[in-house]
């Protein structure tokens, strides 16, 4: 069970002249949104206020001319876009708009398999038999300094678009657009790839075709697939693309996402409106399944597909590939919770390698496991000589510089904070895991790693009120670094219980307070198991998210449950 932390354990009074509900004054407040401007941005995120302006990046100028002097001059461009669904949503973002500028352009996405991250030099090769002119790496390439010297010296410049990890000495790209350079003097941090790429589409618009620019707004959908599915905290900036892109969604005039949606039934009946939990549970899965279990380009070519009966055929195979992927993620993920379990449990670092994990989805059971457990976690499938795989850390744990410190173990690596992979000589693991376990341990040193369940705020039962869901309403769209809030209510009177669902796999509750003035319906997903035996008259802690619920005609608030405690 995870231990419960509260941030906020008291809820004071309304302010005079506030027009929010208690509860939502404390959140705010807690979260860092003190002042009517902030509130205001952060509540009600708006495209022409909060995107910012392109040429803010520092070398914007010079990347808009050189790719304005490819068009010119009909040279060719090489799109090399990583494989996962922010390097996919980045290449058919840049595709569009190089189409929409009338130039020239070969696109290429690697085999995650044989070719793994990054810009490599069978890429150079083809674009260099292509000729290709300018290269664009999107979403990597921040670390291949030796690819794109290669490429220089088959005569082909090079820009770097990407918002990955920095290094301390910069490849010698014609220009790099990062928010994380530290010269760079564009105001926002946290785009992704997709949403670099974004500005760089922006740019080029402004520039060339000013009276189109608003169409840019039609990109918005993959730009928020992208920013969700990498995980980039949705805030400043990143709140507009989301809220935006969300609502493009909604009305895609993509075909590739059409059929996806009719497919797997995402969004179609207008009852549950695609939100970014639809993009990190439903869409972003089914993209990185095309790397995981087959090759990126299958999600490349159906985000690019206009014709529905192809668009079809891609989506189905795309389907079932996720099929596929659910099952073997599943099975390894529990073999590596095992390892946990047995080897680890006193331990701050969790090394897994074996032959038997496939590669496609290492980083999947990485971040099961690092937010299972709250540690660490590395995942690699072993080779004849090498290991290679990935990293997932907790919020204290800044990775990729920790795997910095040990890079003359290494034969590569990249990534950032949260997320990285790395290549190694099978002859180094053990060395590895203890150098970078007491590097680990030094960080986490006085910090618990048991599993843990954040709540924000303890509150009473006269604060749940439909005024109190449409406020936390306005603090969707939910994800890394925004998450959805979760109260406790303690003290609960359970009136009536049952299990619902295949295998009686869910939990519905009607509870009331203490004193009996409340009373509330409650779901808990997943907790028939754990929580099946609880009967009418036990008194319980919960820990919720709220919901609304309908039927017959009706609307009233419903608990989501997240967590119980018995008190009896």
């Amino acid at each position: 069970m995870a231990r419960w932390k509260c941030i906020i354990e008291n809820i004071p009074e309304t302010l005079p002249g506030s027009s929010f509900h208690p509860v939502t004054e404390a959140l705010l407040a807690a979260r860092g949104y003190s002042d009517e401007d902030t509130r205001n941005r952060f509540l009600r995120p708006d495209f022409a206020r909060d995107i910012h302006d392109p040429f803010l990046f520092r070398q914007m100028g010079q990347v808009v001319e050189r790719i304005g002097r490819a068009r010119d001059c009909d040279e060719k461009i090489g799109i090399f876009g990583d494989y996962d669904a922010d390097g996919v949503t980045s290449s058919v973002i840049m595709r569009e708009v190089l189409s929409a500028l009338g130039i020239n352009y070969a696109v290429y996405i690697p085999d995650k398999l044989s070719e793994g991250h990054g810009f490599n030099m069978k890429a150079v090769e083809t674009f260099a038999s292509q000729g290709v002119k300018l290269i664009l790496t999107l979403d990597c390439g921040m670390t291949n300094h030796d690819e794109i010297h290669a490429a220089k010296e088959r005569g082909m410049e090079t820009i770097i678009i990407d918002h990955h990890h920095v290094p301390e000495i910069l490849p010698e790209a014609f220009a790099i657009i990062n928010p994380k350079l530290t010269t760079e003097t564009y105001p926002f941090q946290e785009l992704c790839g997709a949403g670099t790429c974004f500005k760089v589409a922006q740019a080029l618009y402004r520039r060339f075709l000013p009276e189109q620019e608003e169409q840019l707004k039609w990109l918005l959908d993959v730009v928020a697939t992208g920013t969700v599915a990498d995980v980039m905290p949705l805030i400043g900036e990143n709140r507009a693309i989301v809220k935006y892109g969300l609502i493009v969604l909604g009305k895609t005039r993509r075909v590739g996402f059409q059929e996806m949606f009719a497919l797997g039934k995402i969004g179609v009946d207008g009852k549950q409106p695609i939100d970014a939990r639809t993009i990190g549970f439903q869409i972003a899965p089914r993209i990185n399944a095309a790397s995981r279990m087959a090759h990126a380009m299958i999600a490349h070519d159906l985000l690019m597909e206009a014709d529905p009966s192809k668009a079809q055929e891609l989506a189905s195979v795309l389907d079932a590939h996720n099929t596929a992927r659910q099952k073997v993620s599943t099975a390894t993920t529990d073999a590596v919770r095992q390892i946990a379990i047995e080897k680890y449990g006193n331990r701050k670092f969790i090394f897994a390698v074996d032959e038997a994990y496939p590669f496609g989805i290492v980083g999947l059971v990485a971040g099961r496991i690092a937010n299972e457990f709250r540690k660490p976690t590395c995942v690699l499938t072993r080779g004849a000589e090498t290991s290679h795989g990935s990293f997932r850390s907790v919020p204290e744990v800044n990775i990729i510089e920790l795997i910095e410190m040990c890079s003359d173990m290494l034969v590569t690596f990249g990534g950032h904070s949260q997320a990285a992979g790395m290549t190694i000589r099978n002859d180094m693991l053990e060395a590895f895991y203890e150098r970078f376990d007491a590097l680990v341990s030094e960080r986490l040193s006085g910090i618990a790693t048991e599993p843990e369940l954040l709540i924000d705020a303890r509150i009473r039962p006269e604060h749940v009120t439909p005024a109190l869901y449409r406020d936390i309403m306005l603090f969707a769209p939910f994800g890394e670094g925004n998450a959805e809030p979760a109260f406790l209510l303690e003290g609960l009177v359970v009136r009536s219980s049952r299990t619902v669902g295949n295998g009686a796999k869910h939990l519905k509750l009607a509870l009331e307070s203490a004193d009996a003035s409340k009373r509330f319906d409650a779901i808990g997903f997943s907790l028939g198991g754990a929580f099946g035996d609880v009967v009418d008259g036990d008194v319980l802690d919960a820990v919720f998210q709220l919901s609304e619920n309908t039927w017959n005609g009706s609307t009233t608030i419903q608990l989501k449950l997240l967590d119980l405690k018995r008190q009896n």
